[in-house]
């Protein structure tokens, strides 16, 4: 019939059932910046060893193993399970150390670890020994998510998206505030192109900061000249246009002017160093994906290294879902539910309880399919004319898409237009 809870339950279940809880040890461990709170108890919620703290080196993890040691030895323990709350990347080289030391790693997210607090009404008595508390009980009912860090290809997959994803949303923020000062030192050139910052043109007037007044002293030829000079190729329609926004432009003082052009510059260096970051990443991120099950996505229209990896390292290993549903769940991308007394509220907002990066890497997966998938176009055609407004649509193309995704990554079958 099934475990409440589902298939993590049921693999739990299957660990303790007809064990006696007095030889089951739970080690919740509350990580920090140079060190981590931890104790041990058993599944009787029994104290083995009382709260202490180990600093986050070699030299700490040895005290803490020897503790643990002494704890199963004690209580001749069948099996150890150790929980740590997710803080960042601060956890991330003690569960490494931890998983080489064989021990099983339990994660757990900070707002699941607050929730269980505040059921005990400790909400504003946060303390280190009532996060372990917390986590000693979430421990023991079986609750938490089993670490996936297994598979070095695909931990090396994910912290490249990662860290390209982190890269994109600094590129973006800087290139908003290359506008602002571009609008003060040159106002009105950004109107002369559709996308300024990836033209060649509109990049190399940026880089040499080259104000109204300057422009308006070349005119049309000689600024063509300029930019001929710098291996840029300058229409004779588009220097007109540029010169023409030059002669109606408004203009700062030349003194707040030279500021302004001066952080420009600074700012379009940064962007350029950005890039290329960017570019490193993505090449790292078609050297890996060969090496994980994603490979197989890049046969879908429109994807490509860079959406077949976030969705890759975003999942992590496959093996750990049973559905694509359990991925879409994961994701927070399902409708919010109320139901009480029999009866069901439901909205168009998503639950956003999961990962954000699985979250972003279904919807754009799904935006690539729409695109370049005429079955995709046509479903989502279909919603729209039913009324339904951007979002859900999105939301719905990702199901599919996810579905389709998760399937090809499990069986390791190329897309088949007539299959899928």
């Amino acid at each position: 019939m099934g475990f409440i809870g589902g298939d993590l339950r049921e693999s739990f279940i299957g660990r303790i059932k007809g064990a006696d809880p007095a030889h089951l040890l739970a080690v919740p461990v509350d990580v920090g910046k140079h060190s981590a709170a931890a104790l041990v108890c058993d599944f009787w919620g029994e104290i083995v060893a009382p709260p202490f703290v180990f600093e986050l080196n070699e030299r700490g993890f040895q005290d803490f193993a020897v503790i643990i040691a002494r704890a199963e030895a004690e209580r001749e323990a069948g099996w150890v399970r150790v929980g740590l709350e997710q803080a960042g990347h601060y956890h991330r080289p003690l569960q490494a150390r931890l998983e080489t030391h064989g021990l099983d790693v339990t994660l757990f997210n900070p707002a699941q670890v607050k929730a269980n607090r505040d059921q005990d009404l400790l909400r504003s008595l946060k303390s280190d020994a009532t996060d372990l508390a917390a986590m000693a009980e979430l421990l023991i009912r079986g609750k938490g998510r089993l670490s996936d860090s297994g598979d070095e290809a695909i931990a090396i997959q994910g912290a490249l998206a990662a860290h390209r994803r982190r890269k994109v949303r600094a590129r973006t923020a800087l290139k908003n505030q290359v506008h602002a000062n571009l609008d003060l030192v040159f106002p009105g050139l950004s109107g002369c192109f559709h996308r300024i910052m990836h033209t060649r043109v509109g990049r190399l007037l940026i880089d040499e900061g080259l104000t109204p007044q300057r422009v308006r002293r070349l005119g049309p030829e000689r600024l063509r000249r300029f930019c001929f000079k710098r291996g840029v190729v300058l229409q004779r329609a588009k220097a007109q246009q540029i010169v023409e926004a030059a002669a109606t432009a408004f203009a700062l003082n030349e003194a707040l002017s030279g500021v302004h052009a001066r952080m420009l510059a600074a700012d379009v260096g940064l962007l350029s160093r950005l890039d290329q970051e960017i570019s490193w990443a993505e090449g790292e991120l078609a050297e890996v994906l060969p090496r994980t099950p994603a490979r197989v996505l890049v046969t879908l229209p429109l994807v490509a290294t860079v959406r077949a990896s976030n969705y890759g390292g975003a999942v992590g290993d496959i093996s750990r879902f049973r559905t694509a549903g359990q991925v879409y769940r994961l994701s927070g991308l399902v409708p919010k539910l109320y139901e009480s007394a029999g009866k069901t509220r439901t909205g168009a907002r998503i639950s956003r309880e999961g990962k954000v990066e699985l979250r972003e890497a279904i919807i754009d997966l799904g935006e690539a399919l729409r695109q370049g998938h005429p079955d995709f176009a046509r479903y989502a055609a279909e919603m729209r004319a039913r009324g339904k407004h951007t979002g859900v649509v999105r939301c719905a193309s990702g199901q599919r898409a996810n579905r389709v995704a998760f399937a090809m990554m499990r069986e390791q079958q190329p897309f088949d237009p007539t299959r899928w």
